[in-house]
């Protein structure tokens, strides 16, 4: 059985209104924000607007014009006016509440109560919808099953790649900011108030003029939900990156970066007689502090150490095949050449150590990344006697969680619960019942030594909720440094350039309501590599791991 959140009363007195308002100023932003949030309120509490059977993205262009110039509150309020003609009718004196019975505490609607641009008469019949609203479904959302996460496939999707005019650019930004507003489960945990980087984008939007121009203001405006799944896909941004791969991998450790691996192997490109170990002080002529932090605010992060991580594969990519690096090895400072990897070339080979194994010390071993559904059966059985099984998950898991909870486990035991968007009430969240990971009957046989978890940033999504469900092995011990704080179902956002872009739909918790989001999954003993362990090729993380465990701690 679903509970919903506790809800504050939706209801308000009109009388109210004059005592709480809220003060603003009056000009052609805060106008175009205000309609912003007025057109997304109608696209999902309107029961016309929901039928889907109005082209509301074509409503919104001839009030963008009116809004812009719109002199007073009453010239605006005509502008809404019009907007909610649009809408459809609806028979207000029907209702049975028509004036609000309390005043509406709930801060999802507080922007009603903006008394410099909205008139008793609009926010009264907002609260009337709000209060009597009955849709039970929506044209332009639906649950994708059995994810939880919703599908925003009645929004037009706009394919072509070209720069969209200025109503369609104010269009994209309105319609990704509502959903973010309705949809996003973690938007308390945005840094800056969500209606303050409406307004802050509404010139920025406005004032682009290419198509690489506006295309990063929509990856920046993405960014800002601090979100690790806000991909975003397009061509342009492709281009902007660059089409060309470097022959060599970096990490960022102690605040430098570092070579951690180098490629000699991708046709037509070469590393130059680059190094692990190498530090990279600047790529033609920049200093690599400021390149990464010239391209941070174009780059989906959740916290530091993952936006560093995304840092690390975008910055060395280019518009051309050449790239000079200067580099500190051990002291001394050269210059090197590398010749880069054309996109469609770029490929890395799987690695061909074994998936599992028995480490010294009786200690086995599992790489998550590699690991398929299929050999778990196996590979339990194979370690079943060891005295430790540590399971890497410095990578992305194949679904296996479960399967070896089975075996780790005497019981059933709840180890995350959800909040999914809750469609009758948009803007709103459910809880679902805890998810448990082992075996619905007890297990005597389950495994009986100690469990090791290696995490680090590169630990995400799916990697960060295999890790919380194998938290539940009787005796576990997650090492490493925080994860990427990036877990729940993504969701698909359409907007106008051919663009493409995704964030987390549904919130995941730990059993006692504890965040994952931003923070990651719960790290018992803190470790990172440093640059002295990468330059001698060892791996700090899992050292730690085997010291641990010969050590007896658990």
């Amino acid at each position: 059985m679903k509970k919903y959140f506790k809800r504050i009363s939706l209801l308000i007195f009109l009388a109210a209104f004059a005592s709480g308002a809220l003060a603003a100023e009056f000009n052609e932003t805060t106008r175009l924000a205000v309609l912003a949030k007025v057109w997304g309120f109608l696209k999902y509490y309107h029961p016309e607007v929901a039928k889907g059977e109005i082209n509301w993205d074509l409503a919104l262009y001839p009030v963008i014009a009116k809004a812009k110039t719109a002199g007073s509150r009453e010239d605006f309020g005509a502008v809404l006016n019009e907007l909610f003609q649009t809408a459809g009718n609806v028979n207000f004196l029907n209702y049975s509440r028509l004036v609000p019975r309390e005043e509406n505490t709930d801060p999802l609607f507080a922007w009603m109560k903006d008394d410099t641009h909205i008139g008793t008469d609009i926010r009264m019949k907002m609260e009337i919808l709000i209060e009597n609203m009955a849709i039970t479904s929506n044209a332009y959302f639906k649950d994708v099953f059995p994810g939880g996460n919703l599908n925003f496939g009645g929004d037009s999707l706009y394919t072509e790649a070209v720069l969209p005019n200025e109503d369609q650019r104010l269009l994209a930004l309105f319609r990704y900011w509502n959903i973010i507003q309705y949809f996003f489960p973690y938007k308390g945990l945005i840094s800056a108030p969500w209606e303050d980087v409406l307004l802050e984008f509404i010139p920025r939007v406005r004032q682009a003029t290419g198509l690489r121009e506006y295309t990063l203001v929509m990856r920046a405006l993405a960014a800002r939900i601090e979100d690790c799944h806000a991909f975003m896909y397009s061509d342009d941004l492709d281009e902007f990156w660059g089409l060309y791969y470097p022959p060599f991998a970096v990490g960022y450790f102690e605040g430098q970066t570092i070579v951690t691996e180098v490629y000699g192997f991708l046709p037509d490109s070469s590393p130059g007689g680059l190094a692990v170990g190498d530090l990279i002080l600047s790529a033609d002529g920049i200093p690599i502090a400021d390149l990464r932090s010239s391209r941070a605010n174009y780059v989906q992060a959740s916290n530091e150490p993952a936006l560093q991580r995304n840092l690390d594969r975008l910055i060395f990519r280019g518009s051309d095949k050449s790239l000079h690096l200067t580099v500190d090895r051990f002291g001394q400072v050269l210059g090197i050449d590398v010749v880069r990897c054309y996109y469609s070339q770029y490929s890395i080979p799987a690695k061909t150590d074994p998936v599992w194994g028995i480490l010294d010390g009786n200690i086995g071993y599992v790489d998550m990344g590699r690991l398929l559904p299929a050999q778990v059966t196996q590979m339990m059985n194979e370690l079943m006697t060891t005295e430790a099984i540590i399971f890497d998950i410095r990578n992305y898991p194949n679904g296996t969680m479960y399967a070896i909870a089975l075996r780790l486990n005497y019981e059933a035991t709840p180890f995350a619960k959800f909040t999914e968007p809750d469609n009758a009430h948009p803007g709103h969240f459910l809880w679902t019942n805890p998810y448990s990971a082992g075996p619905s009957i007890k297990n005597p046989n389950h495994y009986p030594g100690q469990v090791v978890l290696l995490v680090n940033e590169t630990t995400q999504s799916h990697a960060e909720f295999t890790t919380m469900a194998l938290q539940t092995a009787p005796r576990c011990v997650t090492i490493g440094s925080q994860t990427a704080g990036a877990d729940g179902n993504v969701s698909t956002v359409w907007l106008p350039g051919n663009i493409r872009t995704l964030f987390s739909g549904i919130g995941v918790y730990y059993p006692d309501g504890s965040e994952t989001q931003k923070v990651g999954v719960r790290v018992d003993l803190l470790v990172r590599p440093t640059i002295a362990g990468i330059r001698a090729g060892r791996d700090e993380v899992l050292e730690k791991a085997l010291e641990f465990l010969k050590e007896g701690r658990r």
